[in-house]
């Protein structure tokens, strides 16, 4: 037993020591500043790795919550403001990773589903620019049998703003490998966009995109390669839809169900001091002899007999005008 109470006399130090510091440390109007930071960062880690998680918006708030409880933040205006602060960061976190992540995404190659694809080798170039840059959009088109029939090939832009629809021009039809050149060259308005192209195979619409679990999806780009221009439309449909509709909401509810609870609370104790009142006022009205206790006799409705009551002390029952019990001594008031 020595032997353990040895061993555990310096694990209780460290975390004395370590409990001081936290209490030392929840003092000090550092407490907000760490719990958003800590916070800011979380939300960082989940945009980087895992930025479609559902998760996204409910754990950062969660944790917001949780440090600024421990931290001993609990007054409800000071936790939403903390919230509102929070929710700023979250801003400014999102718009620098999406941006970062437009700008220098890997542009991927539109192809047609298939073995063989009809539509293959669709690009953009460059894939950063202007408003002022020409943007030239290349897809190639391959007849695998012959007597196919390939018509009305486009592209397909779409940004925040529109959906431009456009046919592409032949450039260069290879006979040799069946093979046609499409293209089309223009400038874009819009700082983001995303693409994909599509043709009349036989009478049927085939696209050609990036395709996912069998799924066709437009491929991103060209962007501008001013950060600011692509910071603004990052801001107003994707930034402060996550800070304010995902991130925010969750907080407040949870501040909200602090200040019920309190409220809730409040009301119990409230009610309970009313009841205590009102039962201490109809206790003051009440004659000093009717707080005696009655005897069995009484109890019982035998109104004829003489008028007695129980000895506090004995159990005894006293004729109602004496002044000491008869079986024990007991003295009355």
């Amino acid at each position: 037993m020595e032997e353990l109470s040895e061993h555990r006399a310096p694990v209780d130090r460290i975390k004395k020591i370590f409990g001081d510091l936290f209490n030392q440390f929840k003092k000090t109007p550092y407490t907000v500043p760490v719990a958003i930071g800590v916070t800011g960062l979380v939300y960082y880690l989940m945009m980087a790795y895992v930025p479609g998680s559902c998760w996204i918006g409910l754990i950062p708030s969660l944790l917001l919550f949780g440090i600024l409880w421990q931290f001993g933040v609990t007054r409800v205006k000071k936790l939403l403001v903390s919230g509102l602060i929070a929710a700023v960061v979250i801003v400014a976190i999102s718009t620098v990773v999406l941006v970062d992540s437009f700008q220098n995404m890997e542009m991927a190659v539109a192809v047609s589903p298939g073995t063989d694809p009809v539509l293959f080798n669709g690009t953009v170039s460059p894939t950063t620019g202007g408003d002022t840059t020409v943007f030239t959009f290349n897809l190639t088109v391959r007849t695998t049998e012959p007597g196919m029939n390939v018509t009305n090939v486009c592209v397909n832009i779409t940004s925040l703003m529109e959906t431009v629809s456009a046919n592409m021009t032949v450039i260069d039809d290879n006979a040799t490998l069946n093979e046609t050149y499409y293209i089309y060259q223009n400038t874009l308005s819009a700082p983001i966009n995303q693409f994909h192209f599509a043709a009349i195979v036989n009478g049927t619409w085939v696209i050609a995109s990036d395709y996912l679990d069998g799924k066709h999806m437009s491929i991103v780009g060209p962007v501008f390669s001013d950060p600011w221009a692509v910071a603004v439309p990052v801001i107003q449909y994707v930034s402060l839809y996550q800070a304010f509709l995902q991130f925010f909401p969750i907080f407040a509810i949870l501040c909200g169900m602090v200040w019920w609870m309190r409220r809730a609370r409040r009301m119990r104790e409230d009610a309970v001091k009313n009841w205590e009142k009102k039962r201490k006022d109809v206790e003051a009205k009440v004659p000093e002899d009717d707080t005696k206790v009655p005897s069995l006799q009484r109890a019982m409705g035998l109104e004829g007999e003489p008028e007695t009551f129980v000895c506090s002390d004995c159990g005894a029952d006293v004729p109602s005008d004496a002044k000491e019990c008869p079986s024990c001594g007991e003295k009355f008031d």
